[in-house]
């Protein structure tokens, strides 16, 4: 018995010490760094920025973050991901396309009539024509910089650019998901197009060309299932197409889609009220824009505005398990120390420079620097973070593990000080009442303040907004 005892006691050490060897320090986040991307592959209309995800802070937070670039006439080719995923419109304008597994095509090309003979079909006109249609597909949506798309996993996607600018856009992937059967990395499967440089940021993978779907089919089985011919079907496998994910559309760009909305920050509005009908997964909204500050869930004229977008905005995000917060604010003026209660944040800067200072479970602080466009921060759960706007206006956007994040405050009107006795205060810092009292009493916002200092120390503030 004792033999046994200790069998299973070496096994047990065994196994601890080969997991410390495998995950050392797992999670011990202490230090952060503002991220850049570690991969860009290139193609004929644009580019793919894509972070390493197995940087620490990535990697215990269970994302992979992206930055598509899409030049003028780009088309961003149809793939899908093993993950949820929660984009956000930085710049520029243009279309999108999502085709849901099992749903109908609701667009459909009536332009042109043609009589028939017979009997009545649905939706004849009174001389007995019924309608043609030229194409039908899924739903196809303007979008603009902004919008905030949430992304189920399977669904192919695409995206063209009808304007002038770069159309750029930043994803999260959330590779924890429970929804993501696989491995912890990001796996788009492309239906059309190759990419030369393959999966570069699957560092176990041999690297080669990644093909689209249809290149590991065999012709004849894609002409026998699409009954089309051979040379068709190897057309459709794009084996001597170089030109990336992202490829140049010439001529005009053929889609269905319907008129750029006047209004659209008033018909949104109405869309949030409810249509009536219970939403399916096919006609889910899936688009909500937060760059417009009269929706601000936080506005101060002298200072910006922080908006949020969570499932109880748009439904879709409790099924993805995803949201988002847009943040914009001027020089000096600070967001207050606060936390995320219950999820990681992914904090992408899209405008201009801003000091930061993270704080983590031991008090030590991990993060203390500039951030400026185009970088990334991770600001993991409980972290304390502080933002402070250095230059004429810092516009930022988080994408957060949870439907529904909260957060916590240190300083502010409802801060976890606030929420303090007296009593607890003084003798948790070891100062006077009348210290204390300042220390509660003193910033009476909420969110968003001066970062110049108290306006009259000493004695009570007049708040504001």
């Amino acid at each position: 018995m004792a033999r046994v005892f200790s069998f299973s006691l070496t096994l047990l050490i065994f196994f601890h010490c080969y997991t410390a060897q495998q995950f050392p320090n797992e999670c011990q986040l202490d230090q952060l760094n503002a991220l850049e991307p570690s991969h860009v592959l290139k193609s004929e209309a644009g580019r793919i920025e894509v972070w390493d995800h197995h940087a620490p802070q990535l990697r215990c937070s269970g994302v992979s973050f992206t930055r598509y670039v899409i030049e003028s006439k780009g088309l961003y080719l149809p793939s899908f991901v093993n993950t949820a995923k929660l984009s956000f419109v930085a710049q520029g304008r243009g279309l999108m396309g999502k085709v849901i597994p099992g749903c109908a095509e609701t667009f459909q090309d009536s332009s042109v009539f043609q009589p028939r003979q017979g009997r009545q079909f649905e939706g004849q006109g009174e001389e007995g024509q019924s309608q043609k249609f030229h194409d039908m597909h899924q739903k196809v949506e303007h979008i603009r910089s902004g919008d905030t798309i949430a992304t189920t996993p399977g669904v192919a996607q695409w995206f063209y650019n009808d304007g002038q600018q770069p159309l750029v856009i930043v994803s999260v992937f959330d590779l924890a998901s429970h929804q993501n059967q696989l491995d912890r990395n990001p796996r788009p499967f492309y239906l059309a197009g190759n990419n030369p440089q393959g999966q570069v940021w699957l560092h176990e993978r041999e690297q080669q060309p990644q093909k689209n779907i249809f290149s590991g089919f065999g012709p004849e089985v894609i002409a026998q299932a699409l009954k089309i011919d051979l040379q068709t079907a190897q057309q459709l496998q794009n084996q001597d197409d170089n030109r990336g994910n992202i490829v140049r559309v010439q001529g005009p760009f053929g889609v269905i889609r319907p008129p750029l909305r006047g209004q659209r920050p008033q018909e949104e509005e109405e869309e949030r009220v409810g249509n009536g009908l219970e939403e399916t997964i096919c006609s889910a909204r899936s688009v909500d824009n937060l760059d417009d500050p009269s929706r601000a869930d936080v506005y101060k004229p002298q200072l910006g505005y922080i908006s949020t977008l969570n499932s109880y905005d748009l439904p879709i995000l409790r099924f993805i398990r995803l949201s988002a917060l847009r943040g914009s604010i001027r020089q000096n003026a600070m967001v207050l120390p606060q936390w995320n209660a219950n999820a990681n944040s992914v904090l992408y800067v899209t405008d201009g420079e801003a000091q930061v200072q993270i704080v983590n479970d031991n008090g030590d602080r991990v993060f203390d620097g500039q951030v400026s466009q185009g970088q990334l921060i991770v600001v993991p759960q409980g972290f304390s973070v502080v933002k402070r706007a250095t230059s004429d206006q810092f516009r930022w956007v988080e994408f957060k593990t949870n439907a529904n994040a909260q957060i916590n405050t240190l300083a502010g009107r409802t801060s976890v000080l606030r929420g303090l006795p007296l009593a607890v205060i003084t003798n948790g810092f070891q100062i006077s009442h009348e210290e204390a009292k300042r220390v509660k009493f003193n910033t009476l916002e909420t969110t968003l303040t001066h970062s110049s200092g108290p306006a009259s120390y000493g004695r009570p503030r007049v708040a504001t907004a």
